[in-house]
């Protein structure tokens, strides 16, 4: 069988990565190889995004830019999938007519149509990630209906993966030299309500722990109104969850939390920050948080700042408010401008900025076990790797200026320096 060239572009979350690495398996089951070269590409798949303004900009841009290759080049066919396309597939057709396909979101049966031969085989993930490490998508779906989020509308209600199915397919990771397990989900602190009536978090924790090949395990989306003591105390007994909780907060102010239907309250957060760090002394928490929101005021802002600046997160993202079509935040006065987001997005990031900073000094002259993901980007360092506090793309790094390493391997490093967001170390 001729083995054609397919170039992938995967958009968006970590989710819809899980998605890409799905349909990039069915099309290697059909005879195609991979080329990072999109000019050379038979085929070009694009997955994308589409949960707010700045995202479905990049997914259209892309999509043009890609059609160029259509003329240009010797792809053969453009086929486009993901979120965006569950949302404006009628419109996107009119639009951008050089598409040849466009495969509704997890549509894997139909992207299996498009290919003329008809094979009978096993379509495994391809991991698309560095090989020592891979998104775990524990559910799919959302049953919270956050006011400005247009997800549940996308990806439909919670729908859980049976604990055996995880496992097995954890175990199949680990047998390709995964070494950290990122769990993923809208909201993974809701596994499994669906199929066992309550979440089994920890019960899925605890049947991970367990393969053998595994040494790290990562859990991210926490919701913080659903973070038990029970899934406190499962991850602080098993050695090989990291002691790392990121908890999309998104506000503070109890206003603010209402109008986001959030279902929580300054007063059950805060309990639950310490309930954390009281029980697990080196936990490092994470947050995100979303300014701009209709209806903030300088007050609800300011009082989101203080809580920032009291309570001292190890990580920390902030983005502004995009109204969503269909939600129910859209239909609210937008009363902050653009401008006013952006300039509390940027006050906000500066005063993190001195925190990371103040935080990663802490560790200067202690020894932390580092995971080594690959050759650095700087030419003075030789290495770069992650400590159990940095999940890969949106924290920090540690920079290592010598060794010999593969990656995947954990080492013990002693820190003597850092920058705002990274640290420094050598080899102990």
């Amino acid at each position: 069988m001729k083995r054609n060239l397919y170039h992938l572009i995967s958009l968006g979350c970590s989710k819809n990565l899980v998605d890409s690495e799905v349909f990039a398996g069915i099309t290697e089951c059909y005879g195609y190889q991979y080329t990072d070269e999109i000019d050379k590409a038979d085929l070009i798949i694009i997955n994308t995004c589409g949960f707010i303004n700045d995202a479905k900009e990049e997914a259209i841009q892309t999509i043009l830019d890609s059609s160029m290759w259509k003329e240009n080049g010797k792809c053969r066919k453009l086929v486009v999938t993901g979120c965006l396309v569950k949302r404006y597939k009628s419109e996107l057709e009119q639009l951008i007519p050089e598409v040849d396909d466009w495969i509704d979101l997890k549509d894997f049966t139909g992207f299996e149509t498009l290919f003329p031969e008809v094979l009978e085989c096993d379509v495994p993930r391809k991991i698309l990630t560095p090989s020592h490490y891979a998104y775990l998508r524990i559910s799919d779906g959302c049953n919270n209906w956050c006011s400005y989020c247009a997800i549940p509308a996308i990806r439909g209600k919670l729908t859980s993966e049976p604990i055996e199915v995880l496992v097995e397919e954890a175990k199949r990771l680990a047998g390709k030299g995964v070494r950290e397990l990122i769990l993923t989900a809208q909201d993974t602190t809701r596994y499994g309500e669906d199929l066992y009536g309550e979440s089994h978090l920890s019960e899925l924790l605890e049947a991970l722990h367990e393969i053998e090949d595994i040494r790290w395990i990562r859990l991210l989306y926490l919701h913080p109104n659903r973070i038990t003591e029970k899934l406190i105390d499962t991850i602080a007994a098993l050695p090989k969850v990291c002691r790392y909780f990121e908890i999309p907060i998104q506000h503070i102010s109890n206003t603010i939390l209402k109008s986001m239907n959030r279902g929580n309250t300054k007063e059950n957060i805060t309990t639950t920050l310490d309930m954390i760090r009281s029980r697990i002394p080196d936990a490092v928490l994470r947050t995100t948080l979303l300014v701009g929101f209709p209806g903030e005021t300088v007050k609800h802002y300011e009082e989101l700042k203080q809580f920032i600046i009291e309570q001292r997160f190890g990580r920390l993202g902030v983005f502004t408010y995009s109204a969503e079509e269909g939600t129910a935040a859209a239909k609210k006065s937008h009363s902050v401008s653009h401008k006013i987001a952006q300039e509390r997005k940027d006050e906000l990031m500066q005063i993190q900025q001195e925190i990371s900073s103040a935080f990663l000094a802490s560790f200067v002259g202690r020894k932390l076990d580092v995971m080594i993901d690959g050759k650095s980007d700087l030419p003075e360092y030789k290495w770069i790797g992650r400590t159990y506090f940095d999940a890969p793309e949106i924290d920090g790094k540690v920079y290592l200026e010598q060794g010999s390493f593969k990656p995947g391997d954990i080492v013990k490093v002693k820190i003597i320096d850092n920058w705002e967001y990274d640290l420094i170390g050598i080899k102990k």
